[in-house]
């Protein structure tokens, strides 16, 4: 196995890590075959290789890059500051929660669990605590609350926010935070990651 081939291992499992979506879901959001990502990561025996242009799709449509290891020290700043990926296995969810989750998941790729932490949408009904169900398949509209990723090229950080898409741009609506800036969707800079479906709400 060459060390080309063992870092861009590495780096999709690192994207699976960051993402909280499995390698299928992840290849299914940048248009690709279910199995392509799977295969390759999980069979390296196999001699499968991957191209170029199928890494691009995979950083255009979640906002990384190869240079960065995703959420590792080499990325210098990933952080997670609206919300983290749900470990529904971990133990940070009850069983009830899991229970909802699997629930919406079934026989779906491309949903994901996360679990909101801030206050950016808390004039549109979303709390600290809710677990936001985010399709990674589905076109934003002008109103839905979307999953988006933004880059900072002078420092590096890549930001995850959840924010509400009024096209052109994302916003904050928050009465704790008071005014956000928006962002503008140029899918380079900031791109739009899913949209959130649907929302669970522990007590």
């Amino acid at each position: 196995m060459s060390n080309s081939d063992f870092d861009t291992r590495a780096w999709l499992r690192a994207v699976v890590e960051c993402t909280g979506l499995t390698l299928s879901e992840i290849a299914t959001g940048a248009g690709l075959s279910p199995s392509t990502l799977t295969r390759y990561v999980n069979q390296p025996a196999s001699g499968r290789t991957i191209t170029d242009r199928t890494l691009s799709r995979i950083e255009r449509r979640f906002g990384l890059s190869r240079r960065r290891m995703p959420g590792g020290p080499a990325a210098g700043a990933v952080i997670w500051p609206d919300a983290v990926p749900a470990d529904e296995n971990g133990g940070s969810l009850k069983a009830w929660c899991k229970a909802a989750v699997e629930e919406a998941r079934k026989g779906r790729s491309g949903v994901a669990p996360w679990i909101m932490r801030g206050h950016a949408l808390d004039l549109e009904g979303i709390l600290p605590g809710d677990i936001l169900m985010v399709d990674i398949n589905r076109r934003p509209a002008p109103g839905d609350i979307v999953c988006a990723r933004v880059t900072d090229y002078t420092s590096g950080a890549a930001e995850t926010v959840f924010r509400l898409f009024q096209p052109p741009y994302v916003i904050a609506h928050s009465a704790r935070l008071g005014p956000v800036r928006p962002e503008q969707v140029d899918e380079v800079r900031v791109s739009i990651l899913g949209v959130v479906e649907g929302l669970i709400r522990p007590f």
